[in-house]
């Protein structure tokens, strides 16, 4: 494969080079219907289970590299693409059930694949994401022996995309389980990267400035002298001021365009408040904006973007949608939840060739778009690859029909559905 050959640097060593065990292993998560080795051994017909196995578990290649090469060649992607502004890097976690507990990580924790907290692997994962185009580039194992929480792994990945591999990214954006760590929005800002960080609705807002004082102690009053310094204005939640908006004070804005060509739409509302920087104690201003969709969902975020519209901070606020897809595709048509390892670096190489093979599909998207203005899905992709290879019983004119089906009527649109489901 043409295009594994550019990567082939990253499985060889002094002694040994694996990249056709890399290739055998990138097209068992293309093409097999289900990603084990034991699966892609039999059907793949090019190696044997136990290779496969070792590849995965004891071959000397190093999955951080082969991640950061990824990131890089990704982020250089969408600068080819002119996509330099709309660059974010998106943070979130996922969660693979497992039964036992001889597997890395494996203890009982919340899962978000089944909503409740069970015996599970949890991974966070950092993604990169130009216009609708997104690829998983970092990913860190949550370990029960480990001193690092998911939040100092979500630090972690933003600080090595943006500080060590010097990844061009306009802002970083993920949800409230990683907000609610004061420390972590204070770090960002400080290090003056831009953010958009949902947050829960009973979090305490100023609305004015405010000094941090020392209370005095009326006259009279029994208990012990005030020691801390607190703010001398009065904090509302987010919940009871939302409530306190009248309909003059939202903007209904359109988004961005949703997978299915239709529009996204939803009411917002902007206003700079007051926090507490937790790193500095002091008062820290930010931006609070409000979205409200038509069912009734109202959702929160900090902003951090200096200089942004009312609508740049919408569109940037629904980005976050795009880890989750990726996330969902990388389940469904590479196999990410479906590895049969144990120990950590398992996990991690694993997790490294999914990503592979993510950056690949995207290749071959930009590739069909920009030679015959053609948008393939992830599954379009991977349905024509099987069906060229026979693996399925498919026509392959049957196939073109339905993505030449589903292609807008009208060439004029064709640039700005570049931003919409390439």
């Amino acid at each position: 494969m043409a295009f594994l050959s550019l990567f082939e640097f990253l499985f060889t060593n002094l002694t040994r080079n694996v990249s056709a065990k890399a290739l055998i292993y990138l097209k068992g998560l293309l093409l097999c219907r289900r990603r084990n080795c034991q699966v892609m051994a039999e059907e793949l017909q090019e190696s044997n289970q136990q290779r496969l196995h070792h590849f995965i578990t004891g071959s000397k290649w190093n999955f951080s590299k082969v991640m950061d090469t990824v990131t890089v060649a990704f982020s250089n992607r969408l600068q080819q693409l002119d996509l330099d502004d709309d660059t974010c890097l998106i943070v979130d976690e996922t969660g693979n059930p497992k039964k036992g507990k001889l597997s890395a990580g494996v203890q009982r924790q919340y899962c978000g694949q089944l909503g409740k907290i069970d015996n599970c692997q949890v991974g966070v994962f950092g993604a990169l994401c130009g216009g609708s185009l997104v690829n998983l580039v970092q990913a860190r194992l949550k370990t029960k022996e480990g001193d690092q929480t998911k939040i100092d792994q979500a630090r972690e990945i933003i600080d090595h995309v943006i500080g060590t591999l010097k990844v061009k990214v306009k802002w970083v954006c993920f949800d409230a389980f990683y907000s609610r760590d004061g420390l972590l929005l204070a770090h960002l800002i400080s290090k003056r990267i831009w953010f958009i960080a949902d947050v829960p609705d009973n979090l305490l807002v100023c609305l004015e400035p405010f000094q941090m004082r020392v209370p005095v102690k009326a006259k009279g009053v029994r208990g012990r002298k005030f020691e801390n310094a607190r703010p001398n204005k009065p904090f509302i939640s987010l919940r009871d001021y939302a409530s306190s908006l009248d309909a003059r004070q939202w903007k209904y804005l359109q988004i961005r365009y949703k997978g299915n060509g239709k529009k996204l739409k939803a009411w917002f509302h902007s206003k700079d408040v007051y926090i507490e920087n937790a790193m500095t104690g002091k008062r820290q201003l930010v931006q609070l904006l409000i979205r409200q969709d038509g069912d009734g969902t109202i959702k929160y975020s900090y902003c951090h973007c200096p200089g942004a519209t009312l609508q740049q901070l919408a569109y940037r606020q629904s980005k976050r949608y795009f880890i989750e897809k990726s996330l969902r595709e990388g389940k469904k048509e590479l196999g990410l939840n479906e590895y049969q390892t144990r120990s950590e670096e398992s996990y991690h190489k694993h997790m490294a060739m999914v990503m592979l093979g993510q950056l690949f599909l995207n290749e071959e998207k930009i590739y069909h778009y920009q030679k015959s203005e053609i948008w393939l899905t992830t599954q379009d992709v991977i349905h024509s690859i099987r069906s060229i290879l026979h693996s399925v019983l498919r026509n392959i004119e049957i196939l073109l029909n339905n993505i030449l089906a589903k292609q807008p009527p009208d060439k004029r649109l064709m640039k700005k559905l570049l931003y919409i489901r390439i």
